[in-house]
């Protein structure tokens, strides 16, 4: 059982899914530049990952900081991508360091290899090949915690997630190209907390995180092995039993 943990962009999809899944579980620190609909009771900190003196302030006996915390538009120009996903990516690993934090989990994506042919499973000891400027932005962060880590002697858990939704979103569909590349938010809680209570000697490293599907477009074998993450979702399945769900319905009237 882990001590405190801090998570940025406490008020996002993903984020709150986390806060909720994870609050019987941790003492919780939540971060974002808006208020979260529900806090559990945990103390919330409104403030911008750009100002490292607050990240540093809130870092304070944590010993776990969940970074989420981002621009989450892949499309997204430089001078948007810039400030939090490069100046707060910095701040926050420094402010971890400053703070005397044990790890950082990184929320990185799939957009750092999307530029590998559909057909090609992506292993992580590949390069990456990014599409755009958010994907590059995302593999400099996995460089950055790459130096935290061997020089500043802080374990750095890079996840490269996959295409999030809820199990229950519709666009989930069996005719979807995509399906291969989901992570429900279930199997991303399972990841997150996995990476949160993986050994500390686990000084570094990248994982993929996609659910249990059966085509699968990242090879997580390293995430399940080194992590322990027990995906349970299958994309396609959840695809297949909405639609025949659908067509029960049809020929029931």
């Amino acid at each position: 059982m882990r001590g405190k943990i801090l998570i940025t962009g406490a008020a996002g999809r993903i984020g709150s899914f986390l806060v909720e899944n994870l609050a019987e579980r941790y003492e919780l620190v939540l971060t974002d530049i808006r208020q979260p609909d529900e806090t559990y009771g945990f103390p919330f900190h409104r403030a911008d990952i750009g100002n490292i003196e607050f990240i540093r302030q809130v870092s304070q006996g944590v010993e776990v900081v969940v970074h989420l915390a981002a621009n989450p538009n892949e499309n997204a120009p430089w001078e948007e991508i810039y400030p939090a996903n490069i100046i707060g990516v910095y701040n926050v690993f420094q402010a971890a360091v400053d703070s005397g934090c044990k790890r950082v989990v990184f929320a990185s994506s799939i957009h750092v290899v999307q530029g590998y042919p559909a057909e090609v499973q992506v292993a992580t000891a590949m390069s990456v090949r990014p599409l755009n400027i958010y994907g590059a932005a995302k593999a400099w962060g996995e460089a950055l915690a790459r130096y935290y880590a061997d020089q500043q002697q802080i374990s750095m858990i890079c996840l490269r997630f996959g295409w999030v939704f809820q199990r229950e979103d519709l666009n989930i569909q069996p005719n979807h190209a995509d399906l291969n590349m989901v992570i429900t938010l279930d199997d991303l809680a399972r990841l997150v907390s996995a990476s949160i209570e993986a050994p500390y000697d686990l000084h570094f490293g990248i994982f993929h995180g996609i659910s249990n599907n059966r085509r699968r477009r990242l090879d997580i074998s390293s995430t399940c092995e080194i992590l322990g993450y027990k995906p349970r979702d299958d994309a396609f399945a959840i695809a297949e039993e909405r639609n025949n769900e659908k067509l029960k319905g049809k020929g029931a009237h």
